[in-house]
Parts: C-alpha cells; structure tokens; sequence
C-alpha cells in the first residue's frame, strides 16, 4: 500500500509512527522543493536514509566532522568511479577511517537527515510499499520512537538557535578566545573559520557542514559569552532571495516550468534554468516524461559551457589578485571554487570535493571563467 500528502496535513511524527506500527518495508520519500529526502524502512525499522543535498553525501558529512580530507575524499570517489564499491568500503579499505567509526557516522548521518525534515515547515511526501535501493545498505536500525522524541526536541532546539542566529547570511564575531571543551576536529574546523568576515553559509561550505550543525557549534560560543552575531551581510547574486517562477500567463506547472527553463538556457542564464528544471521535477517526480525532458535540458547546459571551454579534465588558475578575492562581487558557493583553484586540481577533482550538485557547480566555474576570474590550463597527461 503506498500513501501520499503533505507534512501540513499529516506531520511526519505521526507518519513514521504509522509506518512503523504497520511494519512497513519500503521508501518515504519527502520534498520540500529544495531538498529531497529518503527514509528506507524494513517491516518498520528505519535501516538507512538518503538526500539529494550533496553536504549529506557520505563523503562531505566526513570531512565536515574531521575524518576524512578533501583530498582523500577525491581519491576515494575516483575510486569509486572505477571498482563502483560504496564509498564506506572504499575508505575502509585504504585505512581512512575505522570500521567503528563508519558505523558511528554512519548513523549519525541518517539520523541528522530525519531530523532536519521535523523543522520543515511543509513538504511534500509518498511512501513506495516494497521498493528499497538494489544495493546493499549499511546495516543500521533506528528506533522510530527514539528518532520522535529526538525530532521534537531538534524543532525546539532550532527555535533557540534561531532567536540568536536568525539566517544564515550573519557574521560570527569572536568577542574572546574561542574554546570547546571535546576535541572534535569538526568543531574546531568551524571555530577556527570564525574570523569576523565570513558568514555562516560560508563557513558551512568550508567546512562541508549543514546549517544546523554550523549554528549549533556557535550557539554554544553565544551562550559562553565569546561569540556574538553582526550585521546581514549583503547577500549575492547566487544565493539572492529567487522570485516565484516566472508564468508569462501560463499556469505554473511542470509543462510550463521547462518552457521557461529552454528560454533561460537559449538566453544563456544557466542557473536560472537549472531552478526551473528542478521546480518542474519536484511538481511531477514521477514523470519519465518529465525526467527525460530535464534531462536532455540538463545536457544542453553541459554541451553548451564545454563549448566556452570548461573542459572536465581541464586545470583552472586563477587569473586575478588572491588578496583581493574578498572584494569579487561572487557568491559563497564560487569563493569556495575559487580557493579550491590550485593550478593543481582539474574541474574533475574540484566537482568531486565542492558541497554543490555537479551540474550547478560546473555552471559556477562557467561564470567565474566568464568573469575572467580564472583561466584555464588543458587537461593534464
């Protein structure tokens, strides 16, 4: 039996209670046009999760919480490119992290991910009866009840973060010494960003972090008396509020989504095209039809900035003062590119370690070339 709604009319406390009481195997899937999430369940136990937000990929969630480097993160998924092992297998067989704390994180992933979506406001979800990944997950087994209690007591957590870090264009100022009583090399790697110019979204990209896990390491400064929060800083153009899609007179559904999404590839704006292809997925995330047509769109953006010269295997270098990259007018997502710019790293190696969908983040190293912001060596023998 499947079953679909929104977390408006049916909250999702009460619909993991429903499915594990029902002793359900299957996948819940929930949208909230954003980010797509996956809870797989057998006969009412949640076994595992998965997300479509590239900070929740195994690899990112590690190097956010000081396990793994980038570097070793890019040489495990070029491994996995060639053996198609999970990456889990892959790090523990070059010794990068312990089989105990693979499973530790492991479950800390999924649980972080499930209790993200108790603070969604509204999303909308199905749940496939019987239909579980092919491939063999890590064996995990979440209590549902506990997974609840935890839920609620996050949303109540969240609203106190929020009262004192209330978006997360604001900048931390350190008013003293930042300290923390756990050697955790992920919160360290937070606190040592803290440097009274970067925002929260930046220091999360830095980092590999989630919103809430940025937040909560400098709550607890706050509430120490050594971090305060100033200004909004100007928000950029990538990551400006985005207006509702544009209609033209049409009905805003899928249909009419993907005309604008070809006017917007036709017209060169990449990003904008991008918003409209996933807003029409998430409309009808069924379709084949639908998928099919974002797709090809999908391959027209790729063709079209491989005409420009983003070569995948390409070395960028940066073309303009290392000083100065502060003053660019670019968004947090393409300074994070832009640091990752070595003269070293093809745009192969820098897709693999950027917390940023593939396709959006090659659209970003498209811009910054057309900003003369970097150049391009060719590929590498």
């Amino acid at each position: 039996m499947s079953i679909t709604g929104n977390l408006k009319t049916m909250e999702l406390a009460e619909l993991l209670q429903w499915l594990s009481q029902g002793r359900k195997s299957g996948t819940l899937h929930i949208n909230n046009g954003k980010v797509e999430k996956q809870i797989f369940f057998e006969e009412g136990t949640i076994v595992s999760s998965a997300a479509s937000d590239p900070k929740e990929y195994l690899g990112h969630f590690l190097v956010s919480h000081g396990f793994i480097d980038e570097l070793t993160l890019a040489k495990a998924m070029e491994m996995q490119e060639d053996n198609k092992m999970l990456l889990g297998k892959i790090l523990l067989t070059i010794g990068a992290i312990s089989e105990t704390d693979l499973d530790r994180m492991l479950r800390l992933k999924a649980e972080e991910s499930i209790y993200e979506i108790f603070t969604w406001s509204q999303g909308e979800f199905r749940f496939a009866d019987g239909d579980l990944p092919d491939y063999h997950m890590w064996p995990l087994a979440l209590s549902v009840t506990a997974v609840v209690l935890e839920g609620h007591q996050r949303v109540d957590e969240w609203k106190q973060i929020r009262a004192r870090i209330p978006n997360s264009n604001v900048v931390p100022v350190a008013t003293r010494e930042l300290r923390t009583a756990a050697r955790d090399p992920g919160v360290e790697k937070i606190l040592a960003l803290v440097d009274d110019d970067r925002t929260v979204q930046e220091i999360g990209l830095q980092t590999h972090s989630g919103e809430f896990h940025v937040c909560r390491v400098l709550y607890e400064q706050i509430r120490a008396g050594s971090l305060k929060i100033v200004r909004p800083r100007q928000i950029k153009a990538e990551v400006a509020a985005q207006p509702p899609p544009e209609n033209n007179g049409d009905s805003v559904d899928a249909d009419a989504l993907l005309r604008i999404a070809d006017l917007h590839i036709g017209s060169r704006e990449f990003s904008r095209a991008i918003r409209h292809l996933r807003a029409a997925q998430n409309l009808e995330p069924d379709s084949n039809r639908i998928k099919q047509t974002v797709e090809a769109a999908e391959k027209r953006i790729i063709i079209a900035i491989r005409q420009d010269g983003i070569d995948i295997k390409a070395v960028p270098t940066l073309e303009c003062d290392p000083a100065a990259l502060d003053s660019l007018d670019i968004s947090p997502q393409q300074g994070f590119i832009l640091t990752r710019v070595n003269g070293t790293y093809d745009i192969q190696t820098i897709l693999k370690i950027t917390p940023v969908p593939p396709l959006e983040a090659q659209v970003l190293i498209w811009k910054l070339h057309q900003a003369g912001h970097i150049g391009m060596d060719p590929p590498k023998k």
